[in-house]
């Protein structure tokens, strides 16, 4: 996938740099540290690849940083160079949240793809990639977001790795993937702990957004809940609701044989419906919210209250 990125002025290639010093501290030493700050220069350029051949060649070596081979010095910077992505990231933090973190903030959660060619990246297969806007050879990973009135930014992001990998621990093996990194997680569990991670240092934020593919999570919807967080998620049509509040009937043993444990609705309560049948039923309103590239994005909304069915 070809990235159409302007040539960077030496301006901004000396900013580039002195954000990337700012993590030299985490490096074990300073020689990688030069050298993240190539690499960062060279993903930002143009072109349509990415990979370490390319980038090294568009790349022009900072002044007191020489490599006869420039290719292998940052083969050997991504490959070889060993850091805490988690230390990494915790830095990043802590400088970008003075500048936007407010206790009106938003954490979202959203899926980034990335298309990949072959099958050595971690976690790549053929899936949706929704950088391209279909199935195709790439990386997906889980990403929390903050969104505040002063601005945006990525607070933290984990690889999804599909059953193909888990169950395949000389691929693993091969690849670096951490011990500790290879549990069977489903994306709303990743987002949870990542959610968790960032604020336990203390980043401000009081909602939630996601769209469906984390919104269907009863589990957790109730952890966002347990955490005292209001949530704004997206569910699918099938999700079954109730249209009033519940009324439940206790579990009672009846005669012999293995007790009840789960209560059951009342006679008198209403039925649960799945949402696309309830918005089929209810009258709903055309609602247009901006321009886009062919036309004026619009839907049909309506505004009901109800409550999730459990189970």
């Amino acid at each position: 996938m070809k990235t159409d990125t302007p040539d960077l002025d030496p301006a901004v290639i000396d900013r580039l740099r002195d954000y990337a010093a700012l993590f030299a501290e985490d490096f074990p030493q300073a020689k990688p540290a030069r050298w993240a700050g190539v690499s960062l220069h060279g993903l930002l350029r143009d072109g349509e690849r990415k990979a370490i051949e390319p980038l090294s060649r568009r790349v022009r070596l900072p002044e007191g940083l020489a490599a006869t081979d420039p290719e292998q010095a940052l083969q050997q910077f991504v490959n070889q160079s060993p850091w805490d992505q988690h230390t990494v990231l915790q830095r990043d933090r802590a400088h970008l949240a003075p500048i936007f973190a407010s206790p009106q903030g938003i954490f979202l959660f959203d899926d980034v793809s990335f298309p990949k060619q072959g099958t050595h990246s971690v976690g790549v297969q053929r899936q949706y990639c929704g950088a391209l806007g279909k199935k195709a050879n790439g990386q997906v990973a889980v990403s929390v977001h903050d969104v505040s009135p002063l601005g945006h930014y990525p607070l933290d992001l984990r690889l999804d790795l599909p059953d193909s990998w888990l169950t395949d621990s000389k691929r693993l093996d091969r690849t670096g993937v951490p011990s500790e990194e290879r549990r069977p997680l489903t994306k709303p569990p990743i987002a949870r702990e990542l959610l968790d991670r960032v604020r336990a240092e203390g980043l401000p934020g009081r909602v939630v957004v996601a769209d469906a593919g984390y919104g269907v999570s009863g589990e957790l919807r109730d952890a966002l809940d347990q955490r005292g967080l209001s949530d704004i998620v997206g569910v699918t049509e099938d999700f079954v609701v109730l249209t009033e509040a519940p009324r439940w009937v206790r579990p009672t043993q009846a005669g012999r044989g293995r007790p009840r444990t789960r209560a059951r609705l009342a006679d008198d309560s209403p039925r649960p419906v799945a949402l696309g049948e309830l918005a089929r039923r209810v009258s709903r309103r055309r609602v247009r919210w901006r321009e886009g590239t062919q036309e004026k994005l619009s839907g049909r909304f309506a505004w009901w209250r109800v409550w999730p069915a459990p189970g």
